[in-house]
This record gives C-alpha cells, sequence and structure tokens, in this order.
C-alpha cells in the first residue's frame, strides 16, 4: 500500500453498512472495471450505434446483452458527462472533463470509480422522491443510492491506495481525486459535517503536479484548477487558509494582469481569493501594507477584464414586485465563475477591512458602509446565480449567503437568501441544513418562511 495514500485515504472509506457493499476482491474488481469499461465504450461509440437505428433502416437493432449493473454504470458515465462536467468544467475552454475524461476512465479504475460515485450521489439525491427508483435516460436505476455510491468511492479509494509511491505525478489519479471531492466540498460545510476524508489527498497530487500542469495542460491542467476552487470554497465556509502550496504559479500568467483569454482571467482572479483567504485568517496577522495590495489588485482586475466580463445585461431589483436581487447575464461560465469569486474576494476584503476605526465617532458611519458592501456582494451573488444557470452559481451564492446572512435584518431579504439555501438543495441535491438552521437562529424566526414573490431573471 502505497504510505501517502495511507496517511490521506484510510479514514471513512467504507459504506456506512459495510455488509451491504463489500470490497470485491481483486479478481471481481478487474472483471467489473473491465464490464465498466466497456460501458464507457459503447457511450464513446454512440454516434456509430445511434446510426444503425435510424427509423429508416431495414435492419431491427439487436438486442442488449449488457447486464443492469453495465446499464447503470453506462448511465452514470452519460449522466456524469451531461450534468456535472460543466462543475469541473466551467474555466476550462477545453472542457476536458466532458470530452477527454471518459474516454481516460476506461484505462483507469480509480477514475472510473470516482465519475459512477459522484454521479450515483447526485442523481439518486436529485431524484429523491422516498419510494419510486431513479430513472436516468428511460432506464429505471433500483440500485441506485447513497449506499451504492459509498460503494462506488470505496473502490475507488482502495484502488489509490494500491497505488505505487509513483502514481503521485498520475494525471487520472488527480483527476478522480478533484471528482472525489466534488460533494466534501460544499455538503460537508453546509451541513455542519467536519468533512476532510479527501483534503489530504487532493493536497498532495496538486501540490506535486502544480508545476508541470502550468507547462502542459490538457486535463492536468483542468483538474489543477477544480482542485484550487475547491480548496478555496472549503477554506472560506471553515474560515481558515487554503492549505496549498501554490510557488508554481510564482512568475506564470496567473499572477500577471495582461491581456489574456477568458478562462485564465477567471483563474487569476480564484487564484487572488487564496491571497486574500492568506491575509484573513495567516499567522502572521493582517498586516495594512498587505490589505492595500490585495485591493489594488482587485481593482485592477476588474478594470483590465475585456469587456465580455461585462454584463450582457442587467437592471436593478424590481421591489414594486418584491424583489429582493439584481438581475445580471453573463455569457459564459468561466465569466459568471471569475466574477462571482471576485465578489467572495470584495467581502472578505470588506469584512477584515482594518481601515475601519476601533473607536470615535467615524466608528458608526464606516461600520455602515462596510455593511452595505457587504450587502451589496452577498445579493450580487445571489442576483448572478438566479441570472444564469452556471452550474457552481447557486453554491458560490450559498457561501455568501452562509457566512454573511446574519448581517441582515430585513425579513423579506432574509427570506430571500434563505430561498437560495432553499433553490441549491432542490436544484443541485446539496444539503444545506446546517447552514439554514444557523440562520434561522441568527435571525431568531420564530415563525415560517412566508412565501417569495418569483423571481424571473428573463425580464
Amino acid at each position: 500500500m502505497s504510505t501517502w495514500w495511507g496517511e490521506s485515504w484510510s479514514r471513512d472509506i467504507t459504506p456506512q453498512n459495510p455488509a451491504s457493499y463489500p470490497l470485491r476482491s481483486d479478481q471481481d474488481q478487474q472483471l467489473t472495471t473491465e464490464h465498466s469499461a466497456m460501458a464507457v465504450q459503447s457511450l464513446l461509440d454512440s454516434n456509430r450505434y445511434n446510426a444503425s437505428l435510424m427509423d429508416n433502416s431495414p435492419h431491427p437493432a439487436e438486442p442488449s446483452i449488457w447486464s443492469d449493473r453495465a446499464v447503470q454504470e453506462a448511465c452514470l458515465m452519460r449522466y456524469f458527462v451531461e450534468e456535472l462536467a460543466p462543475w469541473f468544467d466551467s474555466c476550462d475552454a477545453g472542457k476536458h472533463f466532458a470530452l477527454v475524461m471518459p474516454d481516460r476512465a476506461a484505462q483507469c479504475p480509480a477514475l472510473l470509480y470516482a465519475v459512477y460515485s459522484a454521479a450515483a450521489r447526485h442523481l439518486g439525491r436529485w431524484q429523491s422522491t422516498g419510494t419510486r427508483p431513479v430513472a436516468f435516460a428511460g432506464r429505471h436505476l433500483p440500485n441506485l443510492g447513497d449506499g451504492m455510491a459509498l460503494n462506488y468511492q470505496s473502490l475507488c479509494i482502495s484502488h489509490l491506495m494500491s497505488a505505487d509511491d509513483m502514481e503521485i505525478h498520475n494525471v487520472d489519479l488527480l483527476a478522480a481525486s478533484v471528482i472525489l471531492r466534488f460533494y466534501e466540498e460544499f455538503d460537508a460545510a453546509l451541513a455542519g459535517v467536519d468533512g476532510k476524508t479527501h483534503l489530504r489527498g487532493t493536497q498532495v497530487f496538486l501540490n506535486t503536479q502544480g508545476h508541470v500542469a502550468l507547462r502542459c495542460g490538457g486535463l492536468q491542467l483542468a483538474a489543477f484548477w477544480v482542485g484550487i476552487r475547491q480548496e478555496f470554497h472549503k477554506a472560506f465556509l471553515e474560515q481558515r487558509v487554503a492549505e496549498l502550496d501554490l510557488s508554481c504559479c510564482d512568475g506564470s500568467v496567473y499572477r500577471q494582469l495582461d491581456s489574456t483569454d477568458d478562462p485564465t482571467w477567471a483563474n487569476r482572479v480564484v487564484l487572488h481569493c487564496v491571497d486574500v483567504l492568506r491575509y484573513c485568517y495567516g499567522e502572521e496577522g493582517q498586516i495594512r501594507s498587505q490589505y492595500e495590495e490585495l485591493c489594488a489588485y482587485n481593482q485592477q482586475w476588474q478594470a483590465r477584464t475585456p469587456s465580455t466580463f461585462d454584463p450582457l445585461y442587467c437592471r436593478p431589483p424590481n421591489t414594486a414586485k418584491g424583489e429582493i436581487f439584481p438581475v445580471l447575464w453573463y455569457l459564459d461560465d468561466c465569466i459568471v465563475t471569475g466574477i462571482q469569486h471576485w465578489h467572495l474576494a470584495r467581502l472578505l476584503l470588506a469584512v477584515f477591512d482594518p481601515t475601519v476605526p476601533r473607536l470615535g465617532p467615524g466608528r458608526k458611519a464606516a461600520i455602515a458602509r462596510r455593511e452595505a458592501e457587504v450587502k451589496h456582494h452577498v445579493f450580487s451573488l445571489c442576483g448572478i446565480a438566479i441570472s444564469n444557470k452556471t452550474a457552481p452559481a447557486l453554491v458560490s451564492a450559498c457561501m455568501g449567503v452562509s457566512m454573511c446572512g446574519d448581517r441582515m435584518t430585513d425579513r423579506r431579504e432574509q427570506e430571500a437568501l434563505f430561498d437560495i439555501l432553499l433553490k441549491t438543495e432542490q436544484i443541485h441535491g446539496l444539503t444545506t441544513t446546517h447552514a439554514q438552521n444557523s440562520l434561522r437562529a441568527a435571525w431568531e424566526w420564530d415563525t415560517t418562511v412566508s412565501q417569495v414573490p418569483s423571481f424571473n431573471p428573463n425580464i
């Protein structure tokens, strides 16, 4: 067993009911992997297969010889590509998780099972109806649920733990680790659970592969930036520094503000967010000169981004109709991701502003300005999330709501923020129970939530 995987991944890797979902023998795992690879290859060959099913074909389609498990795993791969890959590809023009990863997963069991685990958990939660079986693409998947997702997770981690030490440089295992961390990224923090099972394993990969990823690009670079975003999100919610060595970015295009493509601009501000966390929670304390440098970079990033980062359409909320959040349309996922991270950075800089006087007649006015700025950024995060269908947008809004929503005193505004948490659960299947309960207590709610008017971002 690899020592670095043994230390990083050995905790909490078995299902809640191990007897129900036991790990297979090496022979069984090999057979299952080969069967899964067949399912993936069939998905990759779907265009050729579909051609034989044209209405005017004189030959009927041959009956399927797939087992129920093969059908389930083909559905899971397709579900990942169609529904979850946009989360990972939001800042990747090459869309490597949708276009490249499936082919690589057919050759890498750890990556394959990571995909199955994430897809099974998301699909099972999204369709959680209690009695009706999960279905996708016209296929019933009666065995799908959190238990099966944990089984796939255990199989993935068993492959990771048996990897040779040199596999720390393996691109596919980096991709597998960030996929495994997909739910832990938000679910644990928003649900009030200390979920650090996969944190260390992902950090090892990121710290080892960073230099090569920046030089070679491809799936490795895409997974590298996903891992950085994941760690920032967790650190933001847990109020700590991001535990990553990002010295590989020093002197790179991601530390500059020269003209470049939109995904690079988005990744630049993600890196900036990591820097802001270090100022806010770092051991060296909050140094005034560092704060000023961060504010200057933040302003320059906003000023130098190309016109594509300007909203296609925007308007303030229609308060006469009970709207709370602005309407902000953007044209691309990476732009939404970049703008939302800019707001998250501004949120932190406003809260940790060292220029707010601690005493004196100017303190009250300074605090009022700070609270107004916090409110502006939280509401902007929410408006962007509702106005755009970008996969991670609602979750980024939840980050602002869960950490700063307690500052809002108007009941209607509180209910609109609370609705963001509810929408995130309904649409993405991410548990926000802890955030909901914390805000209810902070707001001292003792009555049920009233109906917030429907918000139409298309007007």
